[in-house]
């Protein structure tokens, strides 16, 4: 590689580190045209294309550069797999990771991707012991570790797993995000022990770490935006929005925790429906939208918002073929209702509600993704908890004859009684094998991958009167059921 090409890749992954996405492409472009056969330049503009969600020419260029002859091909194949399981090419993405292995049986990416395929599929035995592979290879792969100890339960806060949670964080210079999954990790094991105080301290510190990471959350600013969306989606607006489609979508929202995942999968028993899982179409749609949602929806106009409606079920249509029912399970996007139902009049969606103090807790006790900004403060969490009810009960105004609520503690409790219904209410006849989720193997892609593959539990039912002595007054002035 010469000094100019060289310098191109720099400028180009400096332009994107500044946000200056189309400037960054620009530069990929010219120096390919330049230099075609550059395989380097293929490696990195295909990774560029993935953080741009452009995952097909992500692949045609990681593709090239495997063509092209490029060094370390392992790392090429395990890139090329992950994308290919983002766009559920199940076995094509497993076989992406084990031709990598077949090339460097030690390169602990693709053995930690293939892993969590296997995870992902219920297979844990697979999973662990590609996960105890790891750590043969590199001890201090903390990811690997991190994953055994939520796989499996702790009987004994001294066993073996626990102490190599506490060695690894007694490190003085682990990444942020290492030190704050450790401290999750820590305070499960300390959990699952009966070790309360323990395990809350963790969790504290799992959380505290987390702040680097996490966008501020803003009371006001959410409350807010509640508003508007109140205001924006009334009966006019529903009454002139402009129908895209007649089909039955299915919509599952609720707060993270909720029962959402559980819902999806014993609905997906039902040959008429496929788990779509964390379908995130939306979000992206309106993740840069200036103005930012609810405005952006107005300023699409009509034309955009056939074009965004129209696009959805484009991107059905290509997933998921031959099945007459997808489920959408994003949590935590209430937000959109009043739009998804203008835009999908026979649309039917599920709101999934547990104890506000259990689900609040157990979101406290999830190492969530940076875009969950009330999750790291319990106070913040009861607070969007508030929110969240109140935009929920203004869509029952609406249109709550198309919203079936699920409550997650009857549901464990006697699922039949919920389970029934909720097929009628998505008219769909009854079937004895929609209560046979634990042993399907489908994927499931949340942090509830093992919990759904257990039988039905209730221990998580009033689980917060263990950490009772530690919890702020938002959460205990929540009501103590759904």
């Amino acid at each position: 590689m010469t000094g100019d090409s060289s310098h191109a890749l720099q400028q180009a992954a400096l332009l994107e580190q500044a946000g200056r996405h189309a400037e960054s492409e620009a530069v990929y472009r010219r120096l390919l045209e330049a230099q075609p056969r550059l395989a380097v330049a293929r490696f990195n503009h295909a990774c560029f294309l993935r953080r741009r969600g452009r995952l097909e020419e992500a692949l045609a260029e990681h593709q090239a550069a495997l063509d092209l002859g490029i060094e370390e091909p392992w790392e090429v194949l395990s890139n090329i797999g992950v994308i290919q399981g983002e766009l559920r090419r199940d076995e094509e993405a497993r076989a992406s990771f084990e031709r990598a292995l077949g090339l460097n049986a030690d390169y602990v990416p693709a053995l930690f991707n293939l892993a969590l395929l296997f995870e992902e599929f219920g297979e844990r035995d697979r999973a662990l012991g590609l996960f105890a592979r790891i750590l043969e290879v590199d001890p201090g792969y903390h990811d690997a570790l991190v994953r055994i100890v939520h796989a499996v339960r702790i009987e004994d806060p001294e066993s073996p797993l626990v102490r190599k949670l506490r060695r690894a964080l007694r490190r003085a210079h682990l990444p942020p995000l290492v030190r704050e999954s450790l401290h999750f990790a820590l305070a499960k094991a300390y959990d699952d022990c009966g070790r309360y105080r323990e395990a809350f301290e963790q969790y504290a510190l799992g959380n505290r770490a987390s702040a680097g990471r996490l966008a501020p959350y803003d009371r006001r600013a959410e409350e807010a935006r509640v508003e508007a969306i109140i205001a924006t989606f009334t009966p006019e607006w529903l009454a002139a929005a402009e129908p895209v489609s007649a089909r039955p979508l299915v919509f599952i929202s609720g707060l993270f925790r909720s029962g959402s995942t559980l819902i999806e999968q014993m609905l997906a028993g039902h040959p008429a429906i496929a788990a779509g899982g964390e379908i995130e179409y939306f979000d992206h749609a309106f993740a840069r939208a200036s103005p930012p949602f609810p405005a952006a929806a107005g300023a699409m106009g009509r034309d955009g918002l056939r074009a965004l409606g129209e696009g959805y079920v484009a991107y059905l249509d290509r997933s998921f073929p031959a099945t007459a029912m997808v489920t959408n399970k994003r949590p935590d996007a209430f937000a959109y209702l009043g739009l998804l139902r203008g835009l999908f009049p026979n649309a039917r969606f599920v709101d999934t509600v547990r104890a506000p103090r259990d689900v609040c807790l157990s979101i406290w006790f999830q190492q969530l993704d940076g875009r969950v900004a009330y999750a790291r403060d319990l106070g913040n969490i009861a607070h969007h908890w508030q929110l969240c009810r109140r935009l929920m009960d203004h869509w029952r105004r609406l249109f709550g004859a198309a919203i079936f609520e699920v409550d997650y503690d009857a549901f464990v409790r006697e699922p039949r009684t919920v389970a029934a219904p909720l097929l009628a209410f998505l008219g769909l006849d009854w079937r004895e094998e929609s209560l046979d989720f634990s042993r399907r193997g489908n994927r499931v892609r949340t942090a509830s991958v093992w919990q759904v593959r257990q039988p039905l539990y209730g221990r998580s039912s009033g689980r917060w009167r263990n950490y009772e002595p530690w919890l702020p007054r938002e959460i205990l002035e929540l009501p103590e059921t759904a």
